[in-house]
């Protein structure tokens, strides 16, 4: 019969151990590796999808400012013809305009009066 020593036995508990964490030590780091490997993959993989959010957002923006610019000068031709008009309208009818201008005013002039004349007892 062969009958190992308790040292023999300790040793071979030990060795046993050690390979079981060696073991498990190399699949914690191919664990690790393939878990990095696919961290990178994905950042490559939003990375795009990433600047192709900011382009799109980029290019919302200056639509925009393209569509703010626009109307800006459409509404600004629209005064200058506003204006032209006012100014011929008051070359050919001086007197009118006049008159006009003098209704506005007192119309302007009566609501003021009006709106001060309020006691601030009229608000309880």
């Amino acid at each position: 019969m062969n009958m190992k020593t308790a040292s023999q036995l300790a040793d071979e508990a030990s060795k046993t151990a050690n390979d079981a964490i060696e073991s498990t030590r190399a699949y914690a780091q191919n664990a690790v590796n393939a878990a990095g490997e696919k961290v990178r993959d994905l950042r490559r993989e939003a990375e795009p999808t990433v600047e192709q959010i900011a382009a799109r957002v980029q290019q919302a923006v200056q639509r925009g400012l393209d569509a703010a610019s626009t109307t800006s000068a459409r509404a600004q031709r629209r005064l200058e013809q506003a204006a032209d008009v006012t100014g011929k309208y008051i070359a050919d009818q001086p007197m009118r305009s006049v008159l006009i201008a003098a209704a506005a005013g007192a119309a302007i002039t009566a609501l003021i009066v009006l709106a001060s004349r309020r006691s601030p007892r009229d608000d309880y």
